[in-house]
């Protein structure tokens, strides 16, 4: 039997201007799991290069990072038309009620950065 239980949490950015810097300034400290551009957009995919236990500390750690980064990188940081926080559950059948929160501070610090949530299931293999 499998076990719910969270991954990570994915940030998730595109902009149809050059978010290179922003990209760069994040991978200093996260690991960038996917870049792609082209002549319409650019999206890049980052998470955590540090052991996170649950979405809140992961997701604050983020938002430290995209605080930290440049003048120029927050430009395009607020260029950007996407600036998701994407949690990853894997699902299973273990325990009957499984929940994590997001405190209030979580939620406001991501709001002051213009950033949304998207929760992702993965299914039972």
């Amino acid at each position: 039997m499998s076990d719910i239980q969270f991954l990570n949490v994915d940030l998730e950015i595109e902009s149809k201007q050059d978010i290179a810097q922003l990209v760069s300034d994040l991978g200093k400290s996260a690991m960038v799991l996917h870049y792609d551009k082209d002549e319409t957009r650019q999206l890049a995919r980052i998470e955590a290069n540090i052991d996170v236990t649950s979405p809140d500390s992961a997701i604050n750690h983020l938002c430290e990072l995209i605080e930290s980064c440049s003048r120029n990188a927050l430009k395009q940081w607020l260029s950007c038309t996407r600036r998701t926080f994407d949690i990853g559950f894997q699902s299973g059948k273990n325990p009957k009620c499984f929940n994590q929160a997001l405190h209030a501070d979580t939620l406001l610090r991501i709001s002051a950065i213009g950033a949304g949530i998207e929760i992702t299931l993965y299914p039972v293999e």
